[in-house]
């Protein structure tokens, strides 16, 4: 057989699997459709129990029980049917035709009116709790994605470096700007060195952090990923000393510190908030363990902070470690735009100065001169937006 043939065949088969999958997508779309025909009572049901209960603010009659099991037993049914069209969608990877998240939201709503008053508590508590979860996640990443820019960036400022030491007759103003510009890349990898230990430790377990507690697997499960960002996001431990500086259980304790809003003396939760809120970030958004695990957590979180056993000051509490984690985040997104942005005009500006390389100064034209200075401006500014921490936004 030769080589076109087999090139044939493989063309042909491939397009036979195209028209197949093709054809699979169209049916599933079909069905799609006649589900969601199909569900419209249910849409309506829904909707009218929650003008009905929820909007209108009708009390249903708690005294009158077959009514309200007869009422909810059909509110069951039709978000069993909504929720079974949503889930075929999904599994089949075909659009959703209403908007689910708002549809999600009317049916929430609808179903805590046939909840008890403590039933409900229990459920805002759940909402707070997963509210957090999200933001938690979502500082997780911007902390992330700073890293990731901060370390481009200690790759293009080793190779600003490189190229301007290779310029002969440079002015000495510019081997005074490399020094400072080295100074803070040294003590930026120097923070990298200490976090890339530090996740090492949380990794193999080597912390006495959780231990004994059920949520020691969470805190090691998490961990390790923010111990890389961390030390480099926040600025110092409640001593004053950077938390890059410290070494071992000091440097783990300032860090979660810093997750848990800071020291009790300072109005935070401390080092088990930090403990805490790592661990509560596992069930939800990593699902590293199960119910079991969230609610020993939150028993530890009763013990450890002394909360009053009313519900509604854990749901405000964590409402403010969600506001707070809101505000921490939104000052990594500042420092990660500012040094994004000029990542990207000193990448572009050694690009034109690379012609540069293995010159010699003294032939250099003043617009040469000039764009080698601000290349040289713009990496010192660059290596100190590496130093930034958001106690320096603050």
């Amino acid at each position: 057989m030769d080589f076109l043939t087999i090139v044939f065949i493989l063309a042909v088969c491939a397009l036979g699997i195209y028209v197949i999958n093709k054809e699979t997508k169209f049916i599933w779309k079909i069905q799609a459709n006649r589900k969601w025909q199909e569900i419209q009572p249910d849409i309506k049901s829904i909707n009218e129990m929650h003008e009905k209960y929820y909007v209108s603010r009708q009390t249903i009659k708690w005294y009158d029980k077959k009514f309200t099991k007869s009422t909810k037993k059909e509110f069951e049914t039709h978000k069993n049917n909504y929720t079974a069209y949503v889930d075929f969608c999904n599994s089949k990877k075909v659009p959703i035709k209403s908007d689910y998240k708002a549809f999600a939201v009317i049916i929430e709503e609808t179903e805590d009116v046939f909840l008890s008053s403590r039933e409900v508590l229990d459920k805002e508590l759940e909402r707070a709790q997963k509210s957090y979860d999200l933001e938690y996640q979502n500082l997780s990443v911007s902390g992330e994605k700073l890293l990731e820019t901060r370390k481009k960036s200690l790759c293009l400022i080793s190779d600003v470096e490189n190229l301007v030491n290779s310029i002969a007759k440079k002015p000495k103003s510019f081997d005074v700007e490399l020094n400072t510009i080295k100074v803070k890349k040294n003590n930026f990898q120097t923070t990298l060195d200490f976090a890339e230990k530090q996740k090492i430790n949380l990794e193999k377990g080597a912390i006495g952090i959780g231990a004994g507690v059920a949520t020691g697997g969470a805190v090691a499960g998490i961990a390790p990923s923010v111990a890389m960002w961390v030390a480099t996001t926040f600025g110092t431990a409640s001593t004053g000393t950077a938390i890059s500086a410290l070494s071992g259980a000091a440097a783990t304790n300032a860090a979660l510190a810093w997750l848990g809003g800071g020291t009790l003396a300072a109005g935070g939760g401390g080092i088990v908030a930090g403990q805490a809120l790592l661990a509560l970030a596992g069930p939800i958004g990593w699902g590293i363990a199960g119910t079991s695990l969230l609610t020993n957590v939150i028993l530890m979180i009763n013990k450890s902070f002394k909360i009053q056993e009313n519900k509604r000051d854990e749901i405000k509490r964590m409402k403010g470690f969600t506001e707070q984690l809101k505000e921490v985040e939104l000052k990594i997104e500042k420092i990660s735009i500012q040094t994004n942005s000029i990542y990207i005009e000193l990448l572009n500006q050694k690009h034109d100065c690379l012609k540069y390389k293995f010159d010699d100064y003294s032939t250099f034209t003043s617009d040469d001169k000039d764009k080698l200075a601000i290349l040289v401006n713009n990496t010192r500014s660059l290596s100190a937006l590496l130093e930034k921490t958001i106690e320096d936004d603050n």
